[in-house]
């Protein structure tokens, strides 16, 4: 942390622009505090996606996917977009409101492809999914869909073609941040990889907490798209769960980019991790991360994380956000000097994540004395806790999932700790299917492994016996977990693997009651880290419970490391 003090006479040239949080043009920022001999104020570098908010109960926009050449991280690049922006705008909404989006499939027809995985041939065919919004997953009237991601390859939004959406959000949905991008299996990780992914913000009644209200509000899609040399996304083996493969970090497009505040300024800072698989492990230098809100499920109290004195030799508890994660959190500055914005070292199961910083924060001398709320939070009734009593009366219903990744050849992880998984040739198939559910079109990180969910109804709840057979998504045995509308359902998914799996549930939020076998203080979420350390014999769990309400028709749940998901790890849910 540098402590480097900037003048109150320089503070006040620059305050007419920041009394709304923005900085003056990069032209003129550099002159300032040149003509008496004071400390320069530095540039803001951050840049905020454009903004599409909704007008009189609805915003109706049209999202153009297309190649885009520009330049990330100071490299020119070809990659496919929407809106002919990365990351895609910002779409503002609040809860009550009408969201209309046509996506519209300009990208060039799909190349002949000789790839084994049949499902892989199809990198320029697309869908769309609103990640965390509790909306309709079927077709809502004739011709136009809700968050409905149950294409066939062959049967998405095919280039030349376009798709009309319409999510009507209900009056109590959770205020806060969600996201949109592709969702098409097969090619979500390449679309993904190439930075197909905008912030969905959905407003409410925490938005009007005044201390809330006064703050700045930023938001910051993280990104580390997996162009090559070329600086092109053309194939599955860039995408594959390889960290390496994903560039540095990129907030909204920049690299670690600057941001000013003000002595004692409170700013609102939404958080997305719009990665392929990577994980952020947040902490600023000096501060709290005052949390109010995981995955647009806001808590009824602050939770401060950190301050923290980062070490980069050992791995830190920082806010920790899988692929598919958001969290919203209050910033308050301190004294009056630069912090760092980092993401500390993580262990990812097949590796450590190296720590990085993400964005670098200047605060300024010259005081914004603010607050942060210390009155208790508004939490939206769909948010209440699910009781032992609820559970029963709605049913009560428990599931066991399994997400199993099975190593024929089991990779090199450097952590000396052995996979014992069955040889993925050994898994019972029918015909030519296997053909599918192996990635062996080059020697990747993901050769010859099958990455599969585990046949539930094969399971005991307790000291599970895991199934012999392991089915990925694309199998004509795929398995659909029927549920019943209005029920609620606790479910314990295992992870068998030293990999930190991102379970990911469409529609429904859940509420997160055990970890490995173990009561945690509840929460709400949408994606989840399965711990990791998990095997056959030892598997690793989550417990939550969850609201199937509001909305028949099918969806999905998945890994959200986007390779495990295209090659399987997923399977259906449908609500009758």
């Amino acid at each position: 942390m540098s402590t480097t003090p900037y003048s109150r006479r320089d503070f006040l040239r620059l305050s007419w622009t920041l009394a709304a949080g923005v900085a003056l043009p990069p032209a003129l920022q550099g002159c300032l505090g040149s003509d008496d001999n004071t400390t320069p104020i530095p540039t803001e570098t951050f840049v905020e996606p454009q903004i599409l908010s909704s007008v009189n109960g609805k915003l109706d926009i049209t999202l153009k996917l297309a190649y885009l050449k520009t330049t990330l991280n100071g490299k020119s690049v070809m990659l496919r977009n929407m809106y002919g922006t990365i990351p895609a705008p910002t779409l503002r909404v609040n809860a009550g409101d009408t969201l209309r989006i046509l996506l519209v499939n300009q990208l060039p027809a799909n190349s002949p492809s000789t790839e084994p995985a049949t499902h892989l041939r199809y990198p320029n065919s697309t869908n769309l999914h609103t990640h965390g919004l509790h909306v309709s997953p079927g077709i809502v009237s004739p011709g136009v869909y809700g968050d409905y991601v149950m294409d066939d390859p062959k049967l998405g939004v095919q280039p030349g073609e376009s798709r009309q959406h319409e999510y009507t959000i209900g009056a109590d949905h959770p205020p806060g941040a969600y996201w949109y991008h592709p969702h098409l299996h097969g090619s979500t990780a390449i679309q993904l990889g190439s930075g197909m992914a905008g912030a969905l913000m959905v407003r409410g009644a925490i938005d009007h907490v005044p201390e809330i209200a006064a703050a700045f509000e930023r938001v910051f899609v993280f990104q580390g798209p997996a162009f090559n040399a070329q600086g092109i996304v053309e194939s599955f083996t860039q995408v594959t769960d390889d960290p390496a493969n994903e560039t540095d970090w990129l907030i909204n497009g920049v690299r670690r980019p600057r941001i000013l505040m003000r002595r004692g300024e409170v700013q609102n800072w939404h958080f997305i991790n719009a990665s392929l698989l990577k994980f952020l492990n947040l902490s600023l230098d000096g501060h709290a991360l005052h949390l109010y809100s995981t995955d647009g499920n806001n808590r009824a109290a602050l939770a401060p994380i950190g301050p923290i004195v980062a070490d980069d030799t050992r791995i830190q508890d920082g806010l920790a956000l899988a692929s598919g994660n958001r969290a919203s959190v209050l910033v308050q500055a301190g004294a009056p000097g630069t912090y760092l914005l980092r993401t500390l070292r993580f262990g990812l199961g097949f590796g450590t994540q190296v720590p990085d910083v993400v964005a670098e924060i200047v605060v300024l001398d010259d005081a914004r004395p603010m607050s942060l709320p210390s009155a208790p939070l508004p939490v939206p009734a769909a948010l209440a806790p699910i009781t032992d009593a609820e559970l029963a009366s709605a049913g009560g219903l428990k599931r066991t999932i399994v997400l199993a990744t099975i190593f024929n050849a089991p990779p090199d992880f450097g952590d000396n700790l052995p996979i014992t998984d069955p040889p993925a040739s050994l898994i019972v198939h029918p015909g030519s299917e296997i053909d599918d559910w192996l990635y062996n079109t080059d020697k990747t990180f993901m050769y010859n492994s099958v990455f599969a969910v585990g046949a539930a109804s094969e399971l005991a709840s307790t000291n599970p016996a895991f199934p012999a057979e392991y089915i990925v998504f694309q199998s004509s045995r795929a398995l659909r977990q029927i549920v019943t509308l209005g029920s609620v359902e606790e479910w314990t998914v295992y992870n068998t693997n030293n990999i930190r799996h991102p379970f990911h549930i469409h529609i429904n939020p859940f509420y997160v009651v055990k970890i490995n076998g173990q009561p945690v203080e509840p929460f709400w979420a949408d994606t989840i880290a399965l711990p990791r350390f998990g095997s056959l014999e030892a598997p690793t769990s989550v417990t939550f419970r969850t609201r199937f309400r509001d909305f028949k028709g099918a969806f999905v749940f998945h890994c959200h490391m986007a390779a495990h998901e295209d090659m399987g790890m997923m399977q259906t849910v449908e609500v009758v």
